[in-house]
């Protein structure tokens, strides 16, 4: 049989139509497949929802409730709180919000005009209760759900409550440097310990006659003290260390910061190994008699015995950081992430200690809205990362700058 070179292209012709057709709906499938699966996707993305469950409802808990009832993804919210609200409400401790987290702050609604407080270069001072009340009032004025579990402490065997919870969750523990929420949870309680350079005592004193009315802080730099009554040795006359001093607080409840670079000095020594008593307490009786505001009255050697609290010498100035602040339980697909003095504390009180928590809440949104469409194993892992390494910066930025920026400055 033999094949013309006619047949032959028409044979060609034929083959070649039929695979482009092929090819075509190949393509074609191919591309509805694409195209479903990116609507799907989209729509899914859409719809995708969080329930938030807060663990305390401090200063830095209920500031998180306020970012994330802001989240369009945040359909719930949760809060455990294990004192009644009255008690909430009614503490006494002043904090300082320093300029740049008042900006932000403002960003979340927070109505610094009604709020009862003092304004002093640019720095908001209040009563917690002031603003935790404030919150309180308001989270309810957003769309999300919000339940606040007042007078419920959080066990082990609340985990069953959220473990029924439908979708996927994200749990902040805001309990403070003592709670157990995150351990409870499964998080690592182990801490990496870093210096500040520094060394500090501090004093408080209680006068209960006193109203709790808000009061600009105090700070006085290049002080020295003459140790020569309590130690027998002649102190350095060349390179004194010279100490910085804060006053804070409330007109009744005031507090003492004093702090001073580390230094081989024997003054600095002195004030560090000398266990008397009556040196650090008429350092601070002094202090607070010298540079108090011009409306506050003296206070006595006599008065200062039983109303001061005081550190009876120098301690290194340290800042702890958890080493596990982020997880992800994919058995119940759980997100679990610590905030506030839970992931990072301080132990030298210079009444700013709030704004390192909230430094820390500015990577908050963007975290929900990742972690609520975080479909693969890597997009959860980046998430993870993501607010690990926030938190990691925070840490590094306060050992860097955090001290003079709250005290030396």
């Amino acid at each position: 049989m033999r094949c013309n070179s006619d047949d032959l292209a028409h044979y060609m012709q034929a083959s070649y139509s039929h695979a482009s057709m092929h090819i075509f709906i190949t393509l074609s499938a191919v591309a509805v497949f694409i195209g479903t699966r990116h609507v799907f996707s989209k729509i899914r993305n859409e719809m995708a929802n969080l329930t938030v469950i807060i663990i305390g409802a401090g200063p830095i808990g209920l500031t998180s409730a306020l970012i994330a009832v802001q989240c369009k993804r945040v359909h719930r919210l949760v809060i455990f709180e294990e004192e009644n609200r009255s008690r909430v409400e009614n503490r006494s401790y002043q904090i300082t919000i320093q300029p740049s987290l008042v900006s932000f702050l403002r960003g979340y609604g927070v109505d610094f005009d009604n709020l009862e407080g003092e304004w002093q270069d640019g720095c908001f001072y209040t009563r917690v209760g002031v603003y935790l009340e404030y919150i309180i009032h308001v989270l309810p004025l957003y769309r999300a759900e919000t339940d606040i579990k007042f007078g419920t402490k959080f066990s082990r065997d609340c985990i069953d409550t959220i473990d029924v919870m439908s979708g996927r969750k994200l749990v902040l523990c805001c309990d403070g440097r003592t709670g157990l929420a995150g351990q409870i949870l499964g998080l690592s309680d182990e801490c990496a310990y870093h210096s500040t350079a520094s060394f500090g005592a501090l004093a408080a004193i209680e006068r209960s006659s006193q109203t709790l009315v808000p009061k600009p802080e105090i700070r006085v730099h290049n002080i020295g003290f003459d140790l020569s009554a309590y130690v027998s040795s002649e102190l350095e006359e060349k390179s004194k260390s010279t100490f910085s001093l804060k006053i804070f607080g409330n007109s009744r409840c005031r507090f003492l910061a004093l702090a001073v670079k580390k230094s081989d000095t024997k003054i600095v020594k002195a004030m560090k190994t000398v266990l008397d008593k009556s040196m650090m307490r008429n350092i601070f009786l002094k202090c607070f008699n010298t540079y108090k505001r011009p409306e506050e009255t003296s206070i006595s050697d006599s008065f200062c015995l039983n109303n001061m609290k005081f550190s009876p010498r120098l301690f290194e100035i340290r800042l702890s950081q958890k080493t596990e602040t982020a997880a992800y339980i994919s058995d119940c697909d759980t997100f679990v992430i610590t905030e506030g003095d839970a992931s990072r504390s301080f132990n030298f009180n210079t009444g700013m200690d709030i704004n390192l928590g909230l430094k820390s809440l500015s990577s908050l949104k963007p975290f929900i809205e990742r972690i609520t469409v975080a479909e693969t194993e890597y997009n959860i892992m980046s998430s993870l990362i993501y607010k690990m390494e926030h938190s990691d910066r925070i840490c590094k930025y306060f050992l860097k700058y955090g001290l003079k920026e709250y005290l030396f400055m």
